[in-house]
């Protein structure tokens, strides 16, 4: 029997009757606040879960699915991430620094204000994303990014050889020593809008006044 516990009251949330979490399925429970890091979980089944605030730090969840769930202020820190698939998943306000997401799934997926620095995004989907958060020295070589929100995104000193950009908007982004030229249409809409100056034009009779 394992039990799931609150990271701060240590109130039991659920028990799962195994030996390991590996691969078990919890489709659509209320682990708000669980404490679920250092575990292996790979394969388990988060899909329309409530992991508010819940702690993944330095856990394996190679190939774990989160499709739906709701994920807003949880930290990943740390963890291995290979092939997760989050679909559709709130992630906003989460801490994921240094995780590796290595082929990952987040198509559509809502990222505002996450912590991603050092993370490793290599041939990861984030196409239509929301993500607009911190990436700083992110690995994202080969990320499909298509079509994602980057809007004011810090991208500083992030590795970006072949991530496919296009048609994701990067208004305001922050790409100190990020190599564009390394990327696919990267540098459609990175630069800030500037509408052009208003100008009164006199009427015909007063050019001469």
């Amino acid at each position: 029997m394992i039990q799931i516990k609150h990271r701060a009251t240590g109130e039991v949330l659920y028990e799962v009757d195994a030996d390991s979490l590996a691969g078990a399925k919890l489709v659509g429970k209320n682990l708000a606040g669980a404490d679920l890091s250092r575990l292996v979980l790979r394969g388990c089944v988060f899909d329309s879960d409530n992991l508010d605030e819940a702690s993944f730090e330095k856990s394996d969840l190679e190939g774990a699915t989160f499709m739906g769930a709701s994920v807003k202020h949880a930290c990943f820190d740390g963890a291995n991430m290979t092939g997760v698939v989050m679909t559709d998943a709130i992630l906003n306000d989460s801490s994921m620094q240094n995780v590796n997401l290595t082929k990952a799934n987040l198509r559509y997926a809502k990222l505002h204000n996450c912590n991603l620095s050092g993370a490793r995004l290599v041939e990861a989907d984030l196409s239509m994303c929301d993500l607009r958060c911190d990436m700083l020295k992110a690995n994202l070589t080969r990320t499909d990014l298509r079509g994602s929100n980057l809007e004011r995104a810090d991208l500083s000193h992030a590795k970006v050889d072949e991530a496919n950009f296009t048609d994701a908007t990067m208004t305001d982004a922050h790409l100190d020593g990020c190599y564009l030229e390394r990327a696919i249409n990267a540098c459609a809409k990175h630069r800030p809008f500037k509408a052009k100056p208003h100008v009164v034009k006199r009427p015909w009779w007063m050019v001469w006044a």
